[in-house]
């Protein structure tokens, strides 16, 4: 055999076993098992670059990912149990995100809000308090619980709770809404007072039509709950008189009407306590001394008088003065 024949012969053998040793490499990398029994998650920020993050943490994904010249997506990607390196690659490259479900709870204050959001999704309770306080985007939250990406940003959720009240405000509640003289927004601002008000639910639609009655006949509120937000104490049981003089739009012992905003982010059922309130004629409440959580309701001020006295000397009595 001629030597350059020989030549191209060993040549041609070496590629081939290089080829096979590439390809058995790849197709080992390939097939190899990836993740643990178990679930798992591989969470890609944004704001990183998503090969470069795979290089340093999975550097077999990043590997074929580039081999593929696929599009890497962040988010949160999970599976249940062992799976081949090329499907979870596969998954990252279209986008296949794992869903989460976020419960936007019922608060007083937005940064105890956004503490309870922030641990479960990307955007850091900073940004989401910064996003969530915008008068467009307060008033809309609706506390419920949703199925959000992981990697949302602050501005997203804000966008999918405006989305969501726009879905809650439908034509029915509307035009209750607007039976009783009231925009979306004052609804929310009466469901926050209503809310503060009581936590019994059955009395709830009781309180917001007392309050409708004063609004409709031009009464001041004097709603101790604003009171108690103006001052920045929820702890207060017992209000003084120099309490009712402090200088805030929020104090509706002075100021007629709403409150400028919500004092709270209500409950969708206290929000249904306002549209559905039942018509009575009370115009006074007071906590009842029993314990029970509850209030004696009045349609005169000499009853409502009775019912204060009987508070204040259960106050007195057990040597609460403030």
């Amino acid at each position: 055999m001629k030597r350059w024949l020989r030549i191209a012969l060993t040549l041609a053998l070496l590629t081939a076993i290089g080829a096979g040793i590439y390809a058995y490499q790849f197709y080992s990398m390939w097939t190899s098992p990836f993740g643990e029994v178990g679930n798992w998650c591989i969470e890609i920020p944004p704001d990183e670059d998503p090969v470069q993050f795979l290089k340093s943490n999975e550097p077999e994904l990043a590997e074929i990912i580039e081999w593929r010249n696929w599009k890497t997506i962040p988010g949160r990607y999970c599976a249940i149990g062992i799976q081949p390196s090329h499907e979870v690659a596969r998954r990252i490259a279209t986008g296949n995100r794992a869903e989460i479900s976020l419960t936007i709870p019922s608060k007083r204050d937005l940064s105890e809000l956004a503490g309870a959001i922030a641990p479960k999704i990307w955007a850091d309770s900073a940004s989401l308090v910064s996003d969530l306080s915008k008068d467009s985007v307060l008033w809309r939250i609706i506390p419920n619980t949703y199925r959000v990406y992981w990697e949302s940003t602050s501005e997203e959720i804000a966008q999918r709770l405006i989305d969501e009240s726009n879905r809650w405000w439908n034509a029915d509640r509307l035009k209750k809404a607007w039976a009783l003289g009231l925009s979306q927004r004052e609804v929310v601002i009466l469901a926050s007072i209503v809310q503060e008000e009581t936590a019994n639910l059955n009395e709830a639609p009781v309180v917001a039509r007392l309050y409708l009655n004063r609004l409709k006949k031009n009464m001041l509120l004097q709603a101790d709950p604003t009171l108690k937000f103006a001052i920045g104490d929820w702890e207060i049981r017992r209000l003084l008189d120099a309490d009712k003089k402090i200088d805030s739009p929020y104090n509706t012992y002075r100021n007629p009407g709403l409150p400028p905003g919500p004092i709270r982010i209500p409950e969708p059922m206290y929000l249904e306590a306002v549209l559905n309130a039942p018509k009575h004629n009370y115009l006074y409440m007071c906590a009842k001394p029993d314990g029970s959580g509850t209030h004696a309701f009045a349609s005169t001020y000499s009853e409502h008088l009775r019912n204060a006295r009987a508070w204040q000397n259960m106050l007195n009595q057990q040597g609460v003065y403030r």
